[in-house]
């Protein structure tokens, strides 16, 4: 049988159903995709929990990490307020290692840094700067307006103004017939006003000392003295229940008196000298016209004495501090209330504004002195605790800091956003009167019934540098002597050297420096500008049995001036017990 043709032949198939679709070509393509997809799938979604993972182990190195944090700054807290308890009881060399431990674990924002500064000040000088010469207790103490004098009022019938710098009386005593209770300056700080218990005030030329004008004169004691702006009219205020305003060149009256049923406890200018607030006994404070004596708004009440009544920097509102246990905001032009009312458990001895008018400051009988938002009321501090009732209380001219003066013998200095105390209790021999800050925010000063102003050097405003926490285990070390906190003598060598030849401003390095100086020509405080030497030189020609014991404190490790100091101070021992205690001026 022939073969067929092959070009004729047709291809041979299986039958095909009826309905069954043809064959999908690239099948097995499909199924590459499908499982590259699924494969693409799972390693994303490893990654995505392998990612997941690493962030769950992120987070919980970071949580670790901010419990370690929040340890760390739980233990820096306690270490500092061990070391401040060990400060208060005198164990100062074990409180300044304790204050490194704590600047370790907390090197920045730590109220341990201010501490520190001042424990390794007193240990180093044993000294501060002190104004002797008044014989009776301090009533009042402010820097002039440069900051470069001292002006106190005294209850030994004298004001007196004193170099800031060496602490030397500038003028001969400004003379009262009796104690004098308040001493201000004039703006400009030409001019001196006083006011006594002999019942007048007096205006001096701050420069020679020479009374301005003649006395003015209330019929009992003058309480309060405040001059205007532009020093042109002075207000006063008296025990005989009454204000009024003077001309300050003349002393001669302004306005017929002001009068009340009490004390007139505080007067005080608006900032521009178009008005007068006047704080009294009788619960009133009066804004007063100062050309006329008239009121210009409606009287201000509290329900007991107004003890402090002041405007705010730009005289739109009125502070005013009462024994109602109450301080309250008023409006400069109505005398309305404003805002809160900052309340203390007794009455409130004084009420200030800060720079800026955003806090108030508040003193108390209750013991404490607070800081409070001046807007919404609340404390921004918790309670600034004394022994006993806080006296005075003010702000830094920046307002970072407060100064408290207290009637349990010591002042303090605090941080006025924490509350936190930067120093340990600055102690007097009796009540602290009054405390004030010098214009740059440096020092403090307090004064104190025992007749004497001590002033103090505050402690930088920035974190201290590392060498600082080697200086201060040095410190210690100088004090009582731990092998097992053996400073590295070596590096201590080093730092000397650097910081003795340094000229920086920065103020921890001028504190370095200072710090490394030789007694001899070391100023008695960190910012100061006299010598122990010379301030020894002082003492000496001061006489008195108090100068002269000071003077020997500051002495011991210098043989020459021994030698000088103790035959004077046995001449006074073997003089007659008649002899005046101080020398006279």
């Amino acid at each position: 049988m022939p073969f067929p043709d092959t070009a004729t032949l047709e291809p041979m198939t299986s039958p095909t159903p009826a309905g069954t679709p043809p064959p999908r070509r690239g099948y097995t393509g499909a199924l590459i995709f499908l499982f590259a997809a699924c494969a693409i799938a799972f390693l994303i979604f490893g990654l995505m929990e392998k990612r997941k993972k690493e962030e769950l182990q992120e987070a919980a190195l970071k949580n670790q990490a901010a419990m370690e944090k929040a340890k760390d700054l739980t233990q820096a807290r306690a270490d500092y307020l061990q070391a401040l308890a060990l400060a208060d009881e005198g164990s100062k060399p074990e409180a300044l290692l304790l204050l490194t431990e704590s600047l370790r674990l907390q090197p920045k924002g730590n109220p341990a840094a201010g501490l520190l500064f001042s424990l390794m000040t007193e240990l180093r000088t044993k000294s501060s700067l002190i104004l002797r010469g008044h014989s009776g207790g301090i009533s009042q103490v402010s820097f002039s307006p440069d900051g470069t004098k001292i002006l106190t009022a005294s209850e030994d019938h004298t004001a007196r103004i004193w170099d800031a710098h060496t602490g030397r009386l500038v003028l001969p005593p400004l003379k009262h017939e009796d104690s004098i209770l308040t001493a201000v300056y004039s703006s400009d700080g030409t001019r001196i006003a006083t006011g006594s218990e002999d019942k007048t005030g007096r205006v001096w030329d701050a420069v020679t000392g020479q009374p301005i004008g003649v006395p003015i004169q209330e019929t009992d004691d003058i309480r309060a003295l405040q001059f205007s702006p532009d020093g042109k009219r002075l207000a006063s205020g008296a025990d005989d229940s009454k204000a009024r305003i003077w001309d300050a060149q003349t002393g001669q009256p302004i306005t017929p008196p002001i009068r009340y049923h009490e004390s007139v406890f505080a007067v005080a200018f608006s900032p521009d000298g178009s008005r007068v607030v006047t704080g009294t006994g009788d619960g009133k404070a009066d804004i007063l016209d100062p050309a006329t004596g008239k009121p210009l708004a409606e009287t201000i009440r509290h329900q007991n004495n107004i003890f402090t009544a002041v405007f705010s920097p730009d005289g739109n509102r009125i502070l005013t501090g009462s024994a109602d246990r109450t301080a309250r905001i008023w409006d400069a032009k109505t005398g309305k209330a404003l805002g809160p009312v900052f309340q203390h458990g007794y009455w409130i001895c004084t009420a200030y504004f800060n720079h800026d008018a955003t806090q108030v400051v508040t003193a108390s009988w209750d013991h404490t002195s607070r800081v409070w938002d001046a807007t919404t009321g609340k404390a921004i501090t918790p309670p600034l605790r004394h022994g006993d009732a806080v006296y005075s209380a003010v702000f830094s001219p920046d307002g970072t800091l407060v100064a408290t003066a207290s009637k349990d013998h010591t002042a303090r200095v605090w941080d006025a956003a924490t509350g936190a105390p930067l120093t340990p209790p600055l102690s007097a021999g009796d009540e602290v009167t009054g405390v004030a800050f010098a214009p740059d925010s440096h020092s403090v000063l307090a004064a104190s019934k025992d007749g004497l102003v001590r002033s103090y050097d505050l402690p930088p405003r920035t974190d201290p540098p590392d060498w600082m926490l080697d200086l201060a285990t040095y410190a210690a070390s100088q004090i009582r002597y731990d092998v097992s906190r053996a400073p590295e003598l070596e590096r201590i060598s080093q730092l000397r050297t650097r910081l003795l030849a340094s000229t920086s401003q920065d103020p921890w390095e001028r504190f370095g420096k200072w710090y490394f100086l030789e007694s001899d020509v070391r100023p008695v405080s960190p910012w100061g500008t006299l010598s122990l030497k010379d301030y020894v030189e002082d003492l000496i020609t001061l006489g008195d049995k108090d100068s002269l014991d000071y003077a020997i404190s500051l002495s011991h490790d210098r043989p020459a001036w021994m030698v000088r100091l103790v035959p004077l101070r046995s001449k006074l021992n073997a003089a007659p017990t008649t002899a005046p205690a101080k020398a006279e001026d």
